[in-house]
């Protein structure tokens, strides 16, 4: 059985907590920009300059670079990450459910922003981070 994630005082993932693992500017350490940025005002991670592949994406969400045998993304693909549930492993609801009963990526509960809204579908937050 796996490990159970540590969690912080504030409820949290202890590295997803941003007042356990604060940057100088006030944001989670590993989402700065500032801490963690490349030459192009991008997380490094996230730049497809830095992080590229000869097909303009980036090097880990590129299905030419990354491929299964399958002919699909290997992260993206049932038969190379299954799960007992006949899913993808990182898709199934019973494998990574929140406490709502829903895909943990998934829950405006579990991932709310300030308006109200799942995060990651926020419009309003994905302009404001964009142009951090």
């Amino acid at each position: 059985m796996r490990n159970k994630k540590k969690r912080c005082s504030h409820g949290r993932l202890k590295h997803h907590c941003a007042d356990c693992n604060p940057c100088p500017h006030g944001k989670l350490k590993k989402n700065c920009v500032d801490c963690k940025g490349c030459p192009h005002g991008k997380l490094k991670s996230d730049c497809a300059d830095c992080n590229g592949c000869p097909h303009g994406k980036r090097k880990r969400r590129c299905a030419d670079c990354n491929p299964c045998p399958h002919g699909k993304l290997k992260y993206d693909c049932a038969d190379c990450n299954p799960c007992p549930h006949g899913k993808v492993k990182y898709f199934c609801v019973d494998c990574n459910p929140c406490p709502h009963g829903k895909l943990k990526n998934d829950c405006a509960n579990c991932n709310p922003c300030p308006h109200g809204k799942l995060k990651r579908k926020c419009a309003t937050c994905k302009r404001a981070s964009a142009h951090e």
